[in-house]
């Protein structure tokens, strides 16, 4: 099994975040869900050129000046699946927020005073949100889906203070 590097963004403007919604997948743990833009680094990209990539080719939008605001491990114990995710905080976005890929995900401006009650967006992601949004600092979390019953199980690690 290969442990696979992905990178997800936190991009911020006029008090929205830009989410993305999976739609083609059905089996997948995030479909019909929002969650940030993002996805796996290529070869020879950093994860931040990862991260650039990821939010204009899913969702048409332009960021800059990422910082790094936390890791979090995706550990699929049923399917084998085990994943590193960087996230990265922005408020330099720019451009129109557009269904680049619309076969496979929609793109979506969700208020910042509304996630915490958006029934669509998972709940650590609404945490991850939170934390981004009122400390300063890293986050280190834990996401799995434990067997037998591929349950959903989640923590916050530790708060690591930004130095």
């Amino acid at each position: 099994m290969t442990i696979k590097v992905q990178v997800s963004c936190i991009a911020i403007r006029d008090n929205r975040v830009a989410m993305i919604k999976k739609i083609n997948n059905p089996h997948q743990a995030t479909y019909q869900k929002l969650i940030p833009p993002g996805g796996h680094v290529e070869l020879r990209e950093t994860l931040e050129e990862a991260c650039i990539r990821e939010m204009q080719e899913e969702t048409g939008l332009t960021v800059a000046n990422l910082q790094l605001r936390g890791v979090v491990t995706y550990i699929g114990h049923g399917p084998g699946y085990h994943s590193v995710c960087f996230y990265f905080l922005t408020h330099e976005v720019s451009g129109e927020l557009s269904a680049t890929e619309p076969d496979i995900l929609l793109p979506f401006w969700v208020a910042l005073d509304s996630y915490r009650s958006n029934p669509d967006i998972p709940d650590y992601h609404r945490a991850f949100l939170q934390h981004f949004l009122e400390t300063d600092d890293l986050l280190n979390a834990r996401v799995e889906w434990l067997l037998p019953d591929n349950r959903l199980h989640w923590s916050i690690q530790e708060k690591i203070p930004r130095v």
